[in-house]
């Protein structure tokens, strides 16, 4: 978890951006976009997976890109430590999209995947080092706030969905 968090750090901090880019320049490292464009992986170009990473996000067909700093975080406010409303979220995706049924049962056992305490007794971890996230704790850019407590509300503002 240590090392983790450790790695995290060094790759948000843009003094290290030169160093982190030649490290994953060399010819003798793993390509991961290569990997992940594969069609078993992502199947999509690996141009598109290095503009994810680097949080380009093309946002129209003329080519028009939109920079955000947030939109894939490593290390930068407690994005890598688990939290139980992720696991909710992550479930209630699985709901909407009839990958399982909707129940109390499951959504408890979603968010007790996930071990915050392990992870806060392993850095020292304060709820100070997430200050400035999203209330809900997910963020997304589009949709109704996430309450991990009402999943069939939010459940409800989404035209696209099936039942198991």
């Amino acid at each position: 978890v240590r090392a983790h968090r450790n790695a995290a750090a060094f790759i948000e901090n843009e003094a290290n951006h030169e160093e982190v880019a030649a490290i994953l320049g060399a010819p003798n490292r793993i390509d991961v976009a290569s990997i992940l464009a594969v069609p078993n992986r992502a199947d999509v170009a690996v141009e598109v997976i290095n503009r994810t990473l680097s949080g380009r996000l093309k946002v129209s067909a003329d080519g028009t890109v939109r920079t955000s700093d947030r939109y894939l975080m490593i290390g930068r406010k407690g994005a890598a430590r688990p939290d139980p409303v992720q696991a909710a979220w992550l479930y209630a995706q699985m709901v909407r999209w009839g990958q399982a049924p909707l129940s109390a049962e499951h959504l408890a056992r979603a968010k007790s995947v996930v071990r915050p305490d392990l992870y806060d007794a392993a850095l020292s971890f304060t709820n100070a080092d997430v200050l400035g996230e999203p209330a809900d704790g997910i963020g997304a850019f589009t949709g109704p706030a996430f309450n991990p407590d009402d999943i069939a509300g939010y459940l409800s503002h989404w035209d696209i969905k099936r039942h198991v």
